[in-house]
């Protein structure tokens, strides 16, 4: 199935550099979110074993969006059998698309480029609506564990979980939710990991918790870039009674720099597996 009617042909020059004006876009929105966090003079502070954890949770994070796209390419596919390479394309760009005001173009953005691939618009729209509500369910699962006392065996148990749900899943469905289980259990994870090992916060597992819920509230508000500012002012109201608000305040920098670099190489990745899915279909046409 072709693109409606009233939008432009998959293959004319309008959609080709459109795609290329809003990866610029976003990158330029990307590159501002995180400037715009301010708090300079705290991260010259940082050591560089902070530092490093932060640019390696950013891969890992980037690595783990995956589990995102094969969760609804799974979904949006239908009889159409996807590649991951193909999944990773359709689904990757739009990552970075989310830093655009709004946030909205990271689904418009799913649906130009599935339509590329024959996808119907109307099964990516309904799948991107299921993933916007396990989102929230997966996210506040994570934190729920995690401020009842979990640690990294809760977390690597839902990984767990999550991973044996996708692979042995009766339908797309349920392989999705097992996705998304298993991704969220990873950014919890890593986020714990940055807490402790990059700045020593006492109770990691607790703040990973927390940042979960300023996760959901950042995403919950359509208007705010990748949830730019909502995460940061949800995560400080939470911990406002405690007594380490400057290395909060830190790690709510951190965090966002972590996954915005998650962002840019998934981003950014979707770009090279789209011209990669490309030839693909050439060389088998």
């Amino acid at each position: 199935m072709g693109l409606p009617k009233f939008l432009p042909d998959r293959n004319s020059r309008l959609v080709r550099w459109g795609g290329h004006a809003l990866l610029a876009l976003a990158l330029v929105y990307c590159a501002v979110a995180i400037h715009s966090l301010g708090a300079d003079a705290l991260l010259s502070a940082l050591t560089p074993t902070a530092w490093g954890v932060t640019l390696t949770s950013g891969l890992v994070y980037a690595a783990a969006l995956g589990l995102l796209a094969f969760a609804w390419g799974g979904m949006s596919e239908g009889e159409r059998n996807l590649s991951r390479v193909e999944k990773v394309a359709v689904y990757a760009p739009g990552v970075l698309a989310k830093y655009i005001p709004g946030s909205v173009f990271q689904y418009g953005s799913r649906q130009l480029l599935g339509a590329r691939f024959e996808m119907a618009q109307k099964t990516m729209a309904k799948a991107s609506l299921v993933e916007a509500g396990v989102h929230v369910l997966a996210a506040l699962l994570a934190a729920a564990g995690l401020l009842l006392g979990g640690g990294s065996v809760f977390l690597v148990g839902l990984i767990t979980v999550g991973a044996g749900w996708a692979l042995v899943g009766s339908d797309a469905l349920f392989r999705a939710i097992g996705c998304q289980i298993a991704f969220f259990a990873v950014f919890a994870l890593l986020v714990a990991w940055l807490a402790g090992e990059a700045l020593g916060m006492h109770a990691p597992f607790r703040m990973a918790g927390l940042f979960m819920l300023a996760w959901v509230a950042g995403f919950l508000v359509p208007v705010a870039p990748g949830g730019l500012g909502v995460r940061e002012s949800a995560l400080l109201a939470l911990v406002a009674g405690d007594d380490f608000t400057t290395s909060v305040t830190v790690f709510a920098v951190l965090t966002r720099l972590s996954t915005s670099v998650g962002d840019a190489v998934f981003g950014l990745s979707g770009y090279l597996a789209l011209s990669l899915a490309r030839s693909n279909r050439h060389a088998s046409g």
